[in-house]
């Protein structure tokens, strides 16, 4: 009987490799998506245990490919768990990614280069053409419908240019990212010439809200200082704030 309870759990473990080794990836995919709200993925090839897409959608924003692996040793503390591969356009990198105890999924130690056009017009008014290389890292996160939770990470977008409607360049930027409570929060700023300073949130229901302090360096033009005061509010110092708020 002891051997019995010694041998139970490497035989769970065979029986769930065995399962994913031969479970179609395209009928993993169909759950998964019920599952997430906003995940996408098309032409869904492979196994539960190795597979890809040949396109990523998360609330709308194109992660390009991806592939899968998954990590039976894992399977030992209790988590389902993959490998995710990113092979891009417009993002490469990796992460780990699971479900754990109680159905929660969640991610952790995602490092990925991201191209920036694609993010930043995703969130801009305006078509945007920029330059430089955005970096997104990320400890830990749980995904609550879609929305990320506990989340400690950081971007990075290094050599940042706005090429057009205007040319800025913003140096390094850094955006810090915090969601350890309702809101993920995320703290801004950089070292270029034109300086940028603030903070945005953005809660579960997609409501956001920005608060940013742009200060024009000396190369900026008068064209771009009448347009910057058609939304900005003018302050002491040469400080131009950006207030904006609305829903995703």
């Amino acid at each position: 009987m002891r051997l019995f309870w010694r041998l139970l759990p490497a035989g769970l473990l065979a029986y769930l490799l065995f399962l994913a080794v031969g479970f179609p990836a395209q009928r993993g995919a169909l759950f998964l998506q019920q599952q997430v709200d906003g995940l996408v993925l098309q032409t869904v090839t492979g196994t539960l245990f190795s597979g890809q897409a040949g396109r990523l959608e998360l609330q709308d924003i194109d992660l390009g490919p991806v592939s899968w692996t998954f990590r039976p040793a894992a399977l030992l503390r209790g988590r389902l768990e993959y490998r995710l591969g990113f092979t891009g356009p417009p993002i490469t990198g990796g992460a780990y990614a699971g479900v754990g105890l109680g159905g929660s999924i969640y991610g952790r130690e995602l490092d990925a280069v991201v191209q920036p056009d694609p993010l930043v017009n995703h969130f801009s008014p305006l078509p945007v053409q920029t330059a430089g290389t955005v970096r997104v890292q990320a400890e830990q996160f749980r995904l609550v419908d879609g929305f990320p939770q506990d989340l400690v990470g950081q971007v990075d977008w290094a050599a940042a240019w706005i090429l057009d409607p205007v040319s800025l360049e913003l140096g390094d930027v850094v955006l810090v990212l915090d969601g350890t409570g309702d809101l993920l929060t995320g703290h801004l700023g950089n070292s270029g010439a034109t300086g940028l300073a603030g903070e945005l949130s953005l809660s579960p229901a997609r409501d956001y809200r920005l608060e940013l302090d742009l200060t024009p360096g000396p190369e900026a033009t008068a064209e771009f200082l009448d347009a910057l005061a058609g939304f900005a509010e003018e302050r002491p110092g040469g400080v131009y704030r950006i207030s904006d708020a609305g829903r995703f």
